[in-house]
């Protein structure tokens, strides 16, 4: 009880000590919550991005052209022949269906030309599953049977081109015959989703599917529900459903996408980044104790001369430095808890640096921060026990040389 004593009177006896060292580790709790926070909402933004503009929860396609759906191809399509979409409009907590026909296509001016992605959409259903009617900047969606296109404002910019204006879409059919569709800009749209806002080129299904001489086929099925945690659940049940009338058809949740996959890989990769960052500050804690340990070397051997024991004076030093960093991580999750506060409620605005990341990572405008509550209790944890173990060797050094020698620093 009198060595427990000891150690924290000599927290507040060494107060500026135990101030900076408390410091550093706050403030590497702090910073490390507060980038989790941040790229924990960018990576949740990211999967929204690519749900609602994209991909939906589900879809429905050939497991051959899921195989290269990378490439486009009009081969291996999907057929939306009633039985099926009376099975999709069956499943439980569904909000909407959307049939899709995305094809490769050079967007023409008049003057100069540019790769696009085209996307063959039926308005009514595609607002049901996509989100584009809150992003409209100029003009509005088109009309099913319209000649009339929507795209983003970056690339109608990029291109010179306004609502009312007209353009060209050069494109191969399914025969690999060169075709034309001619179109007027119906409006133009704004989002957070980089390849949306300079990528593609929305225009009415019917009118996409007669240039490309697909029939009535389409590239997928996207389904959207009222739960996003139930997709992979609904796409198991769907898959086994429709396999015994479509053998040929493959169900996709949204989670199985390679964006979103990527995705995680750059938060694991972020992850590391932490953990070095975290690194460092362990090294900064270490270093400070060891000084600590050094600069109380007179104290250390006037204990041994006074005939405490080489596992006392250690267990001294070692509650000493837990009591430090008990203190600095108490201090740092409280920070933690306001800064990841005003993320989650004011956010940080990346406008500046509009749509330079790809896979639907949310760059325009704000990003909000998330809350991790294992985080909290990850850092806390690692910054105590770094304090902990940062201790024992030094304080072991000194504590095992001679008293006489310790008190003269010899």
């Amino acid at each position: 009880m009198f060595l427990t004593r000891l150690a924290f009177k000599n927290l507040v006896r060494h107060r500026n000590r135990t101030l900076i060292t408390a410091s550093i580790i706050a403030f590497a709790v702090f910073f490390y919550l507060l980038l989790d926070s941040l790229i924990g909402g960018m990576t949740a933004m990211s999967y929204q991005m690519i749900i609602d503009y994209e991909a939906g929860h589900l879809q429905v396609v050939t497991e051959e052209y899921w195989a290269e759906e990378e490439k486009l191809p009009l081969n291996n399509l999907v057929t939306p022949e009633s039985r099926l979409m009376e099975a999709l409009r069956k499943i439980p907590g569904l909000e909407g269906i959307s049939r899709e026909l995305n094809f490769q296509a050079l967007l023409n001016n008049g003057v100069n030309e540019l790769p696009v992605v085209g996307r063959g959409v039926n308005p009514s259903d595609f607002s049901e599953v996509i989100k584009l009617e809150d992003y409209f900047v100029e003009g509005e969606m088109f009309s099913a049977g319209s000649s009339q296109v929507v795209l983003g404002k970056r690339l109608a910019d990029l291109m010179k081109l306004r609502t009312g204006d007209y353009i060209t879409l050069l494109v191969k059919d399914k025969h690999e015959t060169f075709n034309t569709i001619e179109a007027e800009i119906a409006g133009l749209v704004h989002t957070g989703h980089p390849l949306v806002n300079q990528g593609i080129v929305y225009l009415p299904l019917d009118l996409a599917q007669q240039a490309l001489d697909v029939g009535n086929q389409v590239s997928k099925v996207l389904i959207r529900l009222e739960e996003q945690g139930r997709a992979p659940e609904v796409a198991k049940a769907l898959e086994s459903q429709i396999k015994a009338v479509h053998p040929q058809l493959k169900t996709i949740s949204w989670d199985q996408l390679e964006a979103v996959s990527v995705a995680g890989a750059k938060q694991m990769g972020n992850q590391l980044i932490l953990t070095i960052i975290l690194l460092i500050a362990a090294i900064a804690i270490i270093n400070t104790v060891i000084l600590a340990a050094l600069e109380r070397m007179e104290e250390i051997g006037m204990m041994n001369a006074m005939g405490l024991q080489t596992k006392e004076v250690i267990y001294t030093f070692v509650l000493e430095s837990t009591g430090i960093g008990l203190l600095g991580g108490i201090a740092g999750v409280l920070f933690g808890l306001l800064g990841v506060g005003i993320m989650t409620r004011i956010g940080l605005d990346f406008s500046a640096i509009i749509d330079m990341a790809p896979f639907g990572s949310p760059i325009v405008g704000e990003i909000y921060g998330v809350w991790a509550p294992s985080s909290f209790f990850k850092v806390f944890a690692f910054g105590v026990i770094i304090s902990f173990f940062a201790s024992i060797l030094p304080a072991y050094w000194a504590a095992d040389k001679d008293p006489i020698k310790a008190i003269y620093h010899k």
